[in-house]
């Protein structure tokens, strides 16, 4: 959890384009329809621009480069708390703010005013807003092995701000909620608006495949200008791959799962990416093009591994959180994830997962809360106050959708509560009663002198030394079983490929505490 209390209840405002039809409950079906039809030909005509980037022609709606940079602002803020607030390294945040203005510079639209942020989060990410806002992981920063990979994920976040992706994702919303307000005037049935709102949400979620393409195209452009290896963004794309195979392996799912086809994927399959890339930095190459590696190690050295302290850290199926001293374990083979608003933990292939977070209570205290505003109008069976470990605490279940639940709600500081959600199908519910139980009694607060001892791990460079081997450099990395694989995801190995006799790669040391 990325803070003590995480407000998530945003708003956000709603405008009324041109195509709105205020009163529409006095027109006739017929008149809907002309008036429809009419703004919508005057609309679409009016809202096609020739994209300078691309040279396309798109459809943008009524939003300008103005409305573009005014939204990155607007949004810059949420964006960044939402993602864990900006990794304080100030030394990492120059040196991408840097790299960024110098691709920036080779950007079709100079008119936006262009900046780079590291996010503090261990997600491997990175994402644009309207504008000129480009947003890098810190877990991207980790896995990424030298300059120009680096160069060509900033420059395909600046890809989609100058292919104005985003405007024409909202012309599409515009025009797909004008459509919609004229088959309800047309039929007068409200369930078909209620059907093409849920088609176009699924339509308009992420990027297509072919804008993803489209910005690996000007990234590819930016960074070969810049005098960067065009080959570096295939390597990593490649890499990304690999990082999301071993994620899957550590969820008990298959390899191939990362490259099938999707409709509610963010991305369009990896693999077509690469082949993609690869065919365009063939043109692309150029005699003595950039890596610029041993820059890039020295600046990413020491960097934080893994969770913030800040945000709580994952210790094999422990929990810690030194600022609010909790401590808590997962049952054995539950994989965890420690989201921004909670943390996540379920057990491969099996219907049964455990979702903590925090809340502040109004009401009396822990037992109310749980019967009159977290389950509220909801029957609760096996109600009751608990002691876990000194604290007031009360639990109940229910059954919700064909799901078991359990309840806990466990008292903090002030009017906040802890509360854990055991989720179970029902036919392996009696199977998880005891795991779920020691969870539960394993909550405790540590003593500051226990906080105190937590330290993050950290990402460093070493040289390889005669003797060294895959297993001996891994050790650090608290993947456990999979450390190895982690190992050489970060340095570029593939399973079979031996280590090199000498050069610099990425290890993981510190981790130390409870």
């Amino acid at each position: 959890m990325l803070a003590k209390i995480h407000q998530s209840s945003q708003q956000n405002g709603h405008r009324c384009g041109a195509g709105c039809l205020h009163g529409a409950h006095m027109l006739t079906r017929r008149r809907a329809l002309q008036i429809g039809s009419a703004g919508a030909a005057l609309g679409v005509a009016g809202c096609i621009t020739t994209n300078r980037a691309t040279g396309r022609t798109t459809l943008t709606g009524f939003n300008s480069l103005e409305d573009d940079a005014a939204l990155g602002r607007q949004e810059h803020p949420k964006l960044v708390a939402e993602f864990g607030g900006e990794y304080e390294n100030p030394r990492l945040q120059s040196y991408v703010e840097k790299l960024g203005q110098v691709l920036a510079g080779y950007a079709e639209y100079q008119e936006f005013q262009y900046k780079f942020t590291i996010v503090n989060s261990w997600i491997v990410n990175a994402f644009a807003l309207p504008g000129g806002y480009v947003y890098v992981s810190r877990g991207l920063l980790a896995l990424a092995s030298n300059e120009a990979e680096l160069a060509g994920v900033v420059g395909h976040e600046i890809g989609h701000v100058n292919a104005r992706h985003t405007a024409q994702r909202i012309a599409q919303s515009q025009l797909a909620q004008g459509l919609l307000l004229g088959a309800v005037l047309v039929t007068g049935q409200q369930a078909i608006g209620n059907i093409g709102s849920g088609i176009a949400s699924s339509v308009l979620k992420s990027f297509s495949r072919e804008q993803e393409m489209e910005a690996d195209s000007l990234g590819l452009r930016y960074m070969s200008r810049a005098g960067y290896d065009p080959e570096a963004m295939v390597g990593f794309l490649d890499t990304l791959r690999d990082h999301s195979q071993v994620e899957a392996e550590k969820q008990g799912l298959p390899k191939e799962t990362v490259d099938e086809a999707n409709i509610n994927a963010t991305h369009p399959r990896t693999i077509e990416r690469v082949r993609a890339a690869e065919s365009q930095s063939a043109a692309l190459k150029a005699p003595d093009q950039l890596l610029n590696r041993d820059r890039y190690l020295d600046t990413i050295d020491g960097m934080i591994y893994g969770d913030d302290p800040k945000q709580g850290l994952v210790r094999g199926t422990e929990f810690l959180h030194p600022d609010l001293r909790l401590y808590f374990k997962m049952p054995d083979g539950f994989v965890i994830r420690n989201g921004a608003t909670n943390v996540v933990a379920q057990k491969p292939n099996v219907k049964a997962i455990i979702v903590f977070d925090q809340a502040e209570r109004k009401t009396g205290d822990v037992y109310s809360y749980l019967t009159q505003e977290w389950a509220k109008g909801t029957t609760l069976s096996d109600l009751g106050r608990i002691d876990i470990n000194g604290l007031a605490a009360a639990t109940g279940a229910t059954r919700i959708e064909g799901m078991d639940y359990r309840a806990v709600v466990i008292q903090g500081d002030g009017n906040t509560v802890y509360r854990f959600r055991f989720i179970s199908d029902p036919s392996i519910t009696s199977q998880f009663d005891v795991p779920f139980r020691e969870t539960t009694y394993s909550f405790r607060r540590m003593s500051q002198a226990e906080a105190s001892r937590i330290k993050p791990f950290r990402l460093i460079v070493v040289p390889i030394a005669p003797g060294d081997t895959v297993a001996s450099l891994s050790k650090g990395f608290p993947e456990g079983n999979f450390s190895q694989a982690a190992f050489r995801v970060m340095n570029d190995l593939k399973p079979s490929q031996p280590l090199p006799s000498s050069g610099e790669v990425k290890v993981v040391v510190g981790g130390t505490g409870v």
